[in-house]
């Protein structure tokens, strides 16, 4: 028989024949995915050149200093003795006796007065007037700066004690970001409504899931190391998270302009004097609304176009380029990454027998024999951050 079933009266689409239908099937897919991967695009596409690593640990390291410390506080009363009256600097009461030399002049500056270091050992210091003759001080609070400003010296005076800091060294990790794509032989001879889901479109699409990873990576890392299982070696680097220590700031419940710019003065008191801050999409809103109540925003009476789109934020110390980037999200979408370019580098390990493993498509990884293909796709990347310090986190508490 050559028909199904017979209609009575009229043939509409509920009693067609439904597997003779065309379905309407827009012949694009479209593929949500954030917009933007700001980190890895500057380190891709930057000036500042990526650098491979040679080391089959897959480690790097660079070697950090800077000059020589200036001041220390007290962390006690300091009470002046002896005639004329002298500041003795212990362990106890002060953080820092490593950087005095003798004959160095001191401010002291709870007092104002000037004073010289008379006499050190590795136990103390003691601080005497500039003239020796008058009186020191006592003094009387807790993190007061002792800063040293120069050096005593007399008429035909020797040679001073030569004193520097010695550099160290830091390191961190290659990561290895390998992924794959894999398709039967009738899943690629087969035809499909929409493009994007053949397996050349398939592999674009994990090469954009991979650079999302790595952004993510670079940002919120929290540690580096490795480990070794039977004969194979794995390593991982820290990101910014895991880097940063020293400029950590924190608010709640809101980020009022007063804490952003004392977050700001911190990290620009070290570095250039324009660096790039990295914020997700609840730290820019509060941004955007302590921004809003300083200014009258379109005052006309009819207001068509109405809103703040803040990209730079000038500060008495330098200036910030604000960019939202979409991958900060769960609790990191209100955290902030203050950011030194000029500090940041991109790490690669070198190349190997199959060509470059900064990144690398490799077709055909198929097992011999198997009715189908498989695609590679590689990277073996880390970031270099120097001088943690000219960097800053700005996060929400909780």
């Amino acid at each position: 028989m050559a028909y199904e079933s017979i209609n009575s009266g009229v043939v509409s689409s509920s009693n067609m024949n439904s597997a003779n239908s065309v379905p309407d099937v827009e012949k694009i897919l479209y593929l949500l995915k954030p917009y933007q991967t700001p980190l890895l695009q500057y380190l891709w596409f930057s000036g500042r050149k990526s650098k491979e690593v040679r080391s089959p640990f897959a480690k790097f390291s660079w070697f950090e200093n800077e000059l020589y410390p200036h001041q220390t506080t007290n962390k006690a009363a300091i009470t002046a003795s002896g005639t004329p009256a002298s500041l003795t600097l212990t362990t106890s009461n002060c953080n820092s006796l490593t950087i005095f030399n003798v004959d160095d002049i001191v401010l002291i500056e709870e007092t104002d007065q000037m004073a010289y270091v008379s006499s050190r050992t590795t136990s103390q210091v003691v601080l005497s007037h500039i003239d020796g003759a008058t009186n020191l001080t006592s003094i009387q609070n807790e993190g007061i700066y002792l800063k040293i400003i120069g050096s005593r010296n007399t008429e035909y005076s020797g040679v001073r004690t030569a004193m520097s800091v010695k550099e160290i060294e830091k390191f961190n990790y290659l990561n290895i970001f390998s992924e794959s794509v894999a398709t039967t032989g009738r899943h690629q001879a087969g035809e499909t409504y929409t493009d994007g889901v053949d397996h050349a479109a398939l592999v674009a699409k994990k090469i954009e899931e991979m650079k999302l990873q790595a952004e993510r990576y670079f940002l919120f890392a929290p540690s580096q190391g490795y480990a070794t299982s039977g004969n194979y070696r794995t390593t991982w680097g820290h990101g910014f998270l895991g880097r940063i220590q020293s400029n950590v700031n924190s608010y709640s419940p809101t980020l009022d302009e007063d804490t952003f710019d004392d977050h700001l003065k911190e990290v620009f008191q070290k570095g250039s004097n324009r660096k790039i801050h990295l914020c997700g999409s609840g730290q820019l809103m509060e941004i955007n609304k302590f921004i809003k109540t300083r200014y009258e925003l379109n005052p006309n009476p009819t207001v068509s176009v109405y809103g703040v789109n803040v990209r730079e934020y000038l500060t008495p110390f330098g200036s910030i380029d604000l960019i939202w980037n979409p991958v900060m999200d769960g609790k990191f979408t209100n955290y902030g990454f203050t950011i030194d370019a000029d500090k940041v580098r991109l790490r690669h390990m070198a190349e190997d027998k199959k060509g470059s493993r900064k990144f690398r498509i490799e077709e055909g990884v198929e097992t011999p024999g198997v009715d189908g293909t498989t695609t590679k796709i590689l990277m073996d990347l880390g970031i270099e951050i120097h001088n943690e310090e000219c960097h800053g986190i700005l996060k929400m508490e909780g």
